[in-house]
Parts: structure tokens; sequence; C-alpha cells
């Protein structure tokens, strides 16, 4: 992927938009001073952080074409062992929707933690439910799909300190059920995957629909982190989990 001539598309799906809206206001609550958004892609989100940090913002992907490169203020690196250690505090690691990419998540989550110190920030997302593994997962080269058992002992097992984990997108999981029960009676996986509304996204982020759709995820976003505090934890199309590195609770 040659950075320099990527331009971001307008046309972001609602679901993008929103989860990149949920988890900014989890890092403007933190105030961190260096972050790295592991898993880039194309950038969207890592250019979205400037606003949120007071040092530098580190995009990391192994597609990007040059090994080190500047990009609109975002330090963009193509391999993760060319991101410099935090020191300091301040810091944080996001890791959203890439350890079901990673074929032993254990190993690259403990390899990530190398860079930052005590008390730093991890903020993770990953797809949920492996009952919901279709051919969307395996076109994207997904390993797996979490629930939360299995992303709380992940996240044990690299001695993190949890401050909340909990699913997202409601809506999402009983409309990907519907997918699951259309792709059955149907016996036509096509039919099933083109009506999930799979693919690139049409509208522009301020177009009506887009702007329903993303309020609507928003809600319900902030309805299953609310029920958390309460260990209520609904089903969601993804999970979510804050924690920190070698933090006391």
């Amino acid at each position: 992927m040659d950075l320099k001539e990527t331009t971001l598309s307008n046309n972001r799906h609602p679901w993008e938009l929103s989860r990149a809206h949920c988890i900014l206001n989890i890092i403007k609550k933190n105030k961190l001073i260096n972050i790295a958004d592991i898993g880039s892609g194309d950038y969207f989100f890592a250019s979205k952080l400037k606003d949120f940090v007071s040092g530098t913002v580190y995009a990391v992907d192994t597609g990007y074409n040059e090994k080190s490169q500047i990009v609109n203020n975002v330090h963009c690196l193509n391999d993760i062992s060319l991101l410099p250690e935090f020191h300091g505090g301040g810091g944080g690691i996001i890791l959203m929707d890439v350890l079901e990419h990673i074929e032993n998540d254990t190993a690259f989550l403990g390899e990530t933690l190398k860079f930052i110190t005590k008390g730093d920030l991890i903020l993770i997302t990953v797809p949920a439910f492996q009952f919901l593994f279709s051919n969307h997962d395996i076109f994207l080269e997904h390993h797996r799909r979490y629930n939360r058992k299995r992303l709380l002992a992940l996240i044990r097992s690299n001695d993190l300190c949890l401050e909340k984990c909990h699913y997202f997108y409601t809506s999402l999981f009983f409309a990907r059920l519907i997918n699951l029960a259309l792709k059955l009676i149907l016996k036509n996986e096509k039919f099933a995957e083109k009506q999930s509304g799979i693919g690139n996204w049409g509208f522009s982020k301020n177009h009506i629909l887009t702007r329903i759709i993303y309020t609507i995820l928003n809600t319900d976003f902030h309805i299953s982190a609310f029920l958390s505090r309460f260990h209520i934890y609904p089903p969601g199309l993804s999970l979510l989990a804050v924690c920190r590195k070698g933090e006391e609770k």
C-alpha cells in the first residue's frame, strides 16, 4: 500500500464510523502521550488519533510499502519491530480487529506489550462468537472469533489488568443471526451475504442513511457499556477489552 497515494474515502460504513467514535471516546478519557495503532490499514483511524494525544501517533501495518514514513503527521511503519518503546507512562497500544488475523494471538499480544510500560493502555476489539464464523471471515483471513471467556483468558495469560470487557453492537449480532438463518433456509450463501450488506458503503458520512445507522450503533454501544457496569453482557457482533500493563486494580 502506497500511503502517499492513498485517499481516505468519505464513504465509510457507519459501522466503521461508529466504532471509531466510540473507541476515540475511551482514548479521550486517558490523556495519552504516545499511541500506536497496530494493524492500521489505510490509517483512517490513526489519522483521527492526532487530536487525542499530546505526543506521537504511530500506524503499524505490514501492508505499507515503505519501512517508515510520515503521512499527515502520523508515523507509519510496516513492521512492529520498528516501533520505539514508550517510556515515562502515558503510552497506549490499539489492536482493533487484529488478533483474529494472528495464528498465535497470545505470543503476538505479548510481543506488542514490550513497547509500553507499567500502567500504559491496551485497547482491543475482536469479532465475537465462533458460531458466527462465515465465508466473510475466511475472506478476511480470520483464524477465529472470540467470546468473552476466551478474550479474558488471553488477557490474563499476558498478566494484564482488566478495566472493562464487553460485547457491543447487539443490533448487528441479531442481523448476523438472521443472515445465518437465510443461509440455512435458502441454502444460498452468496444471496445471504449480499442481503447482509457486506461490501463497500455507497453513501457519504453525511448521508441521512449513514447518519441514522451511525446514531443507532452509537446508542447500541453505550447501552452495552452501561449494562457491563452491572456485569450484564448482552451479545454483540464485536467484543471490546480495555486493559493496563502491570497496574494493580
